[in-house]
């Protein structure tokens, strides 16, 4: 088993919790991977999809996204046939435009008309949001983990970038 992560836009290996992530991880024996994907400038799902073809995506490993990768991680295994053990998705959304427009324009390209039968990518899908997020609105975060059938967990007071660091009790 692996973790590989898939961050969102703006950000890149060493954002946030994503180092923090990746040592706990790997200091118990669990392989992960962050693939540097381009951000914000040539960002496309095309681009982001040329990186994770690299990787070797097995059904036991467990796939993370987070903001625009969660919808790119659900895309990418629906489109590729694949099927992981796990899929944890950080402050999900799909479909969604915010207040910001050059991420919302970068987000299109990933966004699927439908989220039906996309929860065959994962044996479990577990979507975090947190109840004070600033950049995506409840209904889009709810409506993402609804329409993918999956486990809905809220990390109150979380915000978009600490709602992860509580998943992993390591």
């Amino acid at each position: 088993m692996k973790v590989i992560l898939f961050y969102g836009t703006e950000c890149n290996k060493n954002t946030a919790w994503l180092p923090w992530l990746k040592t706990k991880l790997e200091e118990n024996g669990i392989s992960c991977i962050i693939p540097d994907l381009p951000t914000p400038e040539n960002q496309t799902y095309k681009n982001w999809a040329k990186i994770a073809e690299q990787i070797e995506i097995n059904a036991d490993d467990v796939v993370v996204g987070w903001s625009t990768g969660a919808i790119f991680a659900v895309k990418f295994l629906f489109l590729h046939k694949l099927k992981v053990k796990k899929l944890l998705l950080v402050s999900g959304f799909n479909n969604y435009v915010g207040n910001v427009p050059q991420v919302d324009t970068i987000n299109k390209d990933f966004f699927v008309p439908t989220l039906e039968n996309a929860n065959l990518v994962a044996n479990e899908i577990v979507c975090f949001k947190s109840d004070n997020d600033p950049f995506i609105t409840q209904y889009a975060l709810n409506s993402f983990a609804k329409n993918l059938k999956a486990q809905l967990k809220n990390i109150a007071g979380g915000g978009t970038l600490q709602s992860f660091i509580r998943l992993f009790k390591i």
